[in-house]
């Protein structure tokens, strides 16, 4: 995650052990969020990534991957071959999302709002961001400056597709994309977010659907 460039990095590091249901796919590129005991939530284009039985850490072990499924606005539903035994992120499905701020989490590249990436050691971090619009398919944050940002203003790096945005603990958002003429991640740009609200019924569709039989 990128952050505002006069807060310390330090300050945005969190703690795995809260967030047992933000995982990464590939080492800490692409994250996804456990929605319900067998699915991830994802974006799809990291998602396309994923090979057959490909394994998740999660809850203290590694889980392979049943199937995907891809969905609208960039969001794919991922199915394990097993309930990971961790407590799930329940879904935002209020549609009054504009004007509140999001909790941004991932272990994608990070920096800040001047000089962009930085680096990448795949720690979990934690940003926020105010959402300033948003349609059928999309959240948009822009990366603002001080003093008009947020205490922990940030947006996502490199390998942050996937993650979450929250809001009051609850899924709202899925990174996808960002549109800026600079540099990945500097002030100014406007950071996408797959909207779960919306999309809400299509979600419990595929989840509530009966499930893939677990290969041996």
């Amino acid at each position: 995650m990128i952050l505002r460039h006069d807060r310390a990095d330090a300050e945005c590091l969190a703690d795995d052990a809260e967030w047992p249901a933000v995982v990464t796919f590939f080492g800490g590129d692409g994250g996804a969020t456990l929605i319900a005991d067998r699915w991830l939530l994802t974006a799809a284009h990291t998602a396309a990534n994923l090979p057959p039985d490909h394994p998740v850490p999660i809850g203290g072990e590694e889980i392979r991957v049943a199937r995907v499924v891809a969905g609208p606005a960039d969001l794919a539903l991922v199915e394990l071959v097993k309930p990971a035994g961790v407590p799930v992120i329940a879904l935002h499905t209020a549609r009054d999302e504009v004007g509140q701020v999001a909790l941004l989490l991932g272990r994608g590249d990070f920096g800040n709002g001047v000089d962009g990436v930085l680096g990448t050691d795949h720690r979990l971090r934690a940003v926020t961001n105010r959402i300033d619009a948003a349609d059928e398919d999309w959240l948009r944050m822009r990366f603002d400056r001080p003093p008009d940002a947020t205490a922990l203003e940030g947006v996502g790096g490199e390998g942050d597709s996937g993650g979450p945005a929250l809001l009051r603990g609850a899924l709202a958002g899925v990174s996808s994309w960002q549109d800026h003429d600079g540099p990945l991640g500097t002030y100014d740009c406007v950071e996408h977010y797959a909207r779960v609200s919306t999309h809400a019924d299509w979600i419990a569709a595929v989840v509530c659907a009966p499930s893939t039989p677990p290969r041996a």
